[in-house]
């Protein structure tokens, strides 16, 4: 049966000739797979469009127990963008995000909040004015961590804590192994995780600290995540935003 849905494309691959797989974060259903038949011609070609990381889809549904891949027709999108896709570093932020989300939530289930969060981040991000938004991506890989219930605990944070990223604790002593944030690191990140997006530029990061924080984060990421890899776009932010 078919019935009126809505979400958000984080990536797509292809699948044959005439199709792709497209993975979609639903308001309902959370992450789910998608086929995606391809048009090469005629006027149904502009469909293929949709399939930008990111982009934000109304559409109908047929979900289909007993086959890994579901179904879907008469797509559109229902929030088009003023300004990622033509900004180069809002364009890299995005493909950023596709890659993390990807991830991060795959398996994730129905969740309305993390699919709130991301709406109004992508909005956010999407006109925010240009120097406001360097530090976005840091904070909405925290935000993210909240939403899925992984998010460091800040409850006991005082000046000088290191950040145990596997008890996901900050602490006053060092622990015995080497997956955690230095003290300095520790404390910008305590500083972003009381930020509002209207905030993050109050929170200064060097183009160093920035890259240094995001790939702290993606350690804490894989040590949470079962089989999180290592982000290979956080080299093209460190190109953009460096």
């Amino acid at each position: 049966m078919w019935e009126a849905e809505s979400g958000i494309l984080i990536g797509a691959v292809r699948h044959n000739d005439r199709s792709s797989v497209a993975r979609i974060f639903t308001r309902t259903h959370g992450m789910v797979p998608f086929i995606w038949f391809l048009s090469k011609s005629g006027k149904n070609a502009s469909r293929n469009t949709l399939l930008q990381p990111l982009t934000h889809l109304e559409f109908q549904a047929e979900y289909v127990p007993t086959q890994d891949l579901h179904h879907i027709k008469e797509a559109k999108n229902s929030l088009p963008y003023r300004e990622i896709p033509f900004n180069p570093q809002k364009s890299a932020i995005a493909l950023f995000l596709s890659e993390f989300l990807t991830h991060a939530l795959r398996g994730e289930q129905n969740n309305p909040g993390l699919y709130s969060f991301l709406t109004e981040s992508l909005r956010w991000l999407d006109s925010s004015p240009q120097g406001s938004f360097a530090n976005f991506h840091v904070s909405f890989m925290l935000g993210t961590a909240r939403h899925i219930g992984i998010s460091p605990n800040a409850d006991e944070y005082t000046p000088g804590c290191i950040l145990d990223m596997r008890d996901g604790c900050f602490s006053p002593i060092l622990p015995k192994h080497t997956e955690y944030m230095p003290a300095e690191l520790s404390y910008k990140l305590y500083q972003l995780m009381n930020c509002s997006y209207d905030t993050i530029k109050d929170a200064p990061l060097t183009g160093q600290e920035r890259v240094m924080l995001l790939n702290a984060l993606n350690t804490y990421f894989r040590l949470h995540i079962p089989s999180f890899p290592v982000l290979k776009s956080i080299e093209v932010l460190d190109t953009v935003f460096g």
